[in-house]
């Protein structure tokens, strides 16, 4: 049905979840910053967006784009 390929480093991984989750506490999880409902919405789909992303290794616009940071590190760790 769908094929989901990796196409994320470790790296890439990484930064999302941390900036995902950092997206999640500073709108609808906290109120570290003043939002509306609007904001709170954006930034939970973003923040949920960036998680799921980086949990699963997948990205779908570096799908669409052939962009794919997980075989920039594949070819470097068989150089070394």
């Amino acid at each position: 049905m769908f094929n989901f390929n990796r196409n994320m480093s470790m790296l890439d991984r990484s930064f999302r979840v941390i900036i995902g989750t950092s997206l999640l506490l500073a709108g609808p999880m906290t109120n570290i910053v003043e939002t509306d409902t609007l904001s709170d919405i954006i930034l939970g789909v973003l923040g949920m967006t960036a998680v799921l992303s980086g949990t699963f290794a997948y990205c779908f616009l570096y799908e669409v784009t052939g962009f794919n940071t997980l075989a920039k590190q594949t070819e470097t760790d068989q150089d070394s």
